[in-house]
C-alpha cells in the first residue's frame, strides 16, 4: 500500500493547482503530510467519510446549484480521477466535449464547423442539425446503475490500472453514494435558487439519483454514464 500514499500525494498536488489560495486548501497545507497520512489510514482502515458540503448557486454562465466538497474530499476526487481516466478517456468518443482535456469550446466549435462544411459541401446545401438535451441529467443519474458500471469497467480494465482495485472500488462507491446535501453549508441565500428548475437541483432529486454539479468526479461520471448512447448515436448518424 506504500504506493497508494504516493498518489494520494500526487492527487494533492493535482488538487490544490487551482485552489492553493482558498481557506480549506490552506488549512489543510499548514499540516498537508500528517493530513495526508491520516486520510491514508481512513483508506487503508476503511473509515474514511466525506466531509460536508459547501452550497451555493452560481449564474454564469448560467444558473446552476453548486455542491462544493471539502478539501480533502477533493484529494479523493482526483485520486480516483487519476486512477481510472486514463482507461475511460481511452472509450469516450472523439466529440464528448465535457470537461475533457483539449475537448473544451473551441474545440467544439472547429468540429461543428468542420460537420457543417463537409454535410453542405462547402455551404453549397442545406443541412440539418438535431438539437437534443436530457433534462435534469445530473439530477437524474442513478447511483447504483451508475456504480455497478464503474465497477465493471474498472475490473474489466483492471490490469491497465495502476492502483489496488478494492481500494479504487471502496473510494468510488463512497464518493457516488454520497449525499451532498446531508450537514452541507448553505452560502447561497434562499432567494437566489429562485428560477431554478427542480429538476436541476439535488434538493430535489429522488433517492439515490443524482450527482453534485461541483466535483471533479461527477464529470468523469456524468460522461461514462451516456458513453454507451454517445457510441449508439455515433454509429447511427456516421
Amino acid at each position: 500500500m506504500a504506493d497508494l500514499l504516493i498518489d494520494l500525494f500526487n492527487a494533492y498536488y493535482s488538487a490544490r493547482s487551482n485552489k492553493r489560495n482558498t481557506y480549506n486548501a490552506l488549512k489543510f497545507e499548514q499540516y498537508y503530510e500528517h493530513n495526508l497520512i491520516e486520510l491514508y489510514d481512513e483508506i487503508i482502515n476503511r473509515s474514511y467519510e466525506p466531509r460536508p458540503s459547501i452550497c451555493f448557486i452560481v449564474n454564469k454562465p448560467v444558473k446552476r446549484e453548486v455542491f462544493a466538497a471539502s478539501f480533502r474530499d477533493r484529494i479523493i476526487h482526483h485520486l480516483i480521477f487519476n486512477y481510472i481516466a486514463p482507461v475511460f478517456e481511452k472509450r469516450f468518443i472523439n466529440d464528448s466535449y465535457s470537461c475533457r482535456k483539449g475537448k473544451g469550446t473551441h474545440y467544439g466549435i472547429q468540429r461543428v464547423n468542420h460537420f457543417i462544411r463537409s454535410c453542405s459541401e462547402n455551404y453549397h446545401n442545406d443541412c440539418y442539425i438535431l438539437k437534443m438535451d436530457i433534462q435534469g441529467y445530473f439530477m437524474s443519474i442513478d447511483q447504483s446503475l451508475l456504480y455497478e458500471k464503474v465497477k465493471q469497467s474498472v475490473v474489466v480494465n483492471s490490469g491497465k490500472i495502476n492502483g489496488d482495485i478494492e481500494t479504487i472500488l471502496y473510494l468510488i462507491g463512497k464518493t457516488i453514494f454520497n449525499d451532498p446535501k446531508n450537514g452541507c453549508i448553505i452560502k447561497s441565500k434562499t432567494s437566489e435558487w429562485k428560477g431554478l428548475p427542480p429538476s436541476k437541483s439535488l434538493f430535489y432529486a429522488k433517492k439515490n439519483k443524482g450527482l453534485p454539479i461541483g466535483n471533479l468526479t461527477s464529470q468523469l461520471f456524468a460522461n461514462f454514464y451516456l458513453d454507451e448512447f454517445d457510441h449508439f448515436m455515433k454509429e447511427l448518424f456516421f
